[in-house]
């Protein structure tokens, strides 16, 4: 039997990473394995994006006493020119095609939403959001269309929580995120392939070496695996490298694998259980940053 939802939601199922992202990491019959690593072990069952990277009624809020998902409803609205970026990417499309201004402009934004979407950065967020000065919200108040009163807005954000929910969700990723100026001169978008697909993916995507604001600038080195086989990194323009070597590919899967807040799900579970024994090599907080070291080698 179906759930009964609240009325003015249509949805329970929440996803914090979008099926069309996960598309990309699935065996050719559109299924992964999942691995907890709370519990140390893979789900019992294969799984689908649909039935994996979601929280029931994350983005439900209260607004005016009513119940509603119209977030969910308006990340489903942003998300048919993110699908259909990563069908291209997955299809082939060459990298210089992809990497237009137009398909920079489409990643930036992807990668702002997704980044404050991510549950790890829950409590993060709202305590952000809670510190922020009257005019601080003030200059975050006019990006928004139409323009918000500032002083209800701050108020709003103080004492209601569906309210702080929907400033993350919308109006964060444009004021955090540097989504208008060009790439910096000194980096280089490139989008790789893998000599030996990293099969990985996990709750925290991202691999950056610095600090988040280095990459909400996008003016340090990074890399965003696109599916299997693709990865986006942002690296120094003096390095030419095309395609990385497998070496770099398993570290890459060892540091998704480590940085992962919970689930790690891979279209070839016996690769997953290779990369959890490497693991072992670059356990802590030393180990990880050894590991960083060595993948910054490859792309600065």
């Amino acid at each position: 039997m179906k759930p009964l939802l609240k009325p003015g939601v249509t949805s329970i199922n929440h996803h914090y990473i979008p099926e069309l992202y996960l598309n990309g990491f699935c065996r050719s019959d559109g299924t992964f394995d999942i691995y907890d690593k709370q519990y140390g072990q893979f789900k019992n069952k294969t799984r689908t994006p649909k039935t994996v990277f979601f929280e029931k009624g994350k983005n439900t809020i209260i607004f005016c006493g009513q119940s509603t998902d119209h977030i969910e409803k308006q990340y489903s609205a942003l998300e048919s020119d993110f699908g259909r970026f990563f069908n291209l990417t997955r299809d082939g499309m060459p990298s210089d095609q992809l990497l237009n201004a137009d398909g920079i402009r489409i990643l930036k934004q992807y990668i702002a939403i997704q980044f404050w979407r991510l549950p790890l950065l829950d409590k993060f967020a709202d305590q952000y959001l809670r510190t922020r000065t009257l005019a601080e919200i003030e200059r975050y108040c006019k990006v928004s269309n139409p323009p918000m009163p500032s002083q209800k807005v701050f108020e709003l954000i103080q004492s209601d929580a569906g309210a702080r929910h929907y400033f993350r969700s919308f109006i964060l990723p444009l004021v955090t995120f540097n989504l208008n100026r060009p790439i910096p001169d000194a980096m280089k978008w490139a989008i790789l392939d893998l000599e030996k697909p990293n099969n990985l993916c996990s709750d925290a995507p991202f691999i950056f070496f610095d600090n988040p604001e280095n990459l909400m600038e996008f003016s340090g080195p990074f890399i965003f695996p696109l599916s299997n086989s693709k990865l986006l990194v942002s690296k120094l323009r003096s390095n030419t490298a095309t395609s990385f070597d497998p070496a770099m590919s398993t570290r890459i899967s060892i540091l998704i694998y480590l940085q992962a807040v919970r689930y790690v799900a891979t279209s070839n579970k016996s690769y997953l259980e290779k990369i959890i024994e490497l693991s072992e090599s670059y356990a802590g907080t030393t180990g990880i940053m050894r590991l960083q070291s060595e993948l910054l080698g490859y792309i600065e």
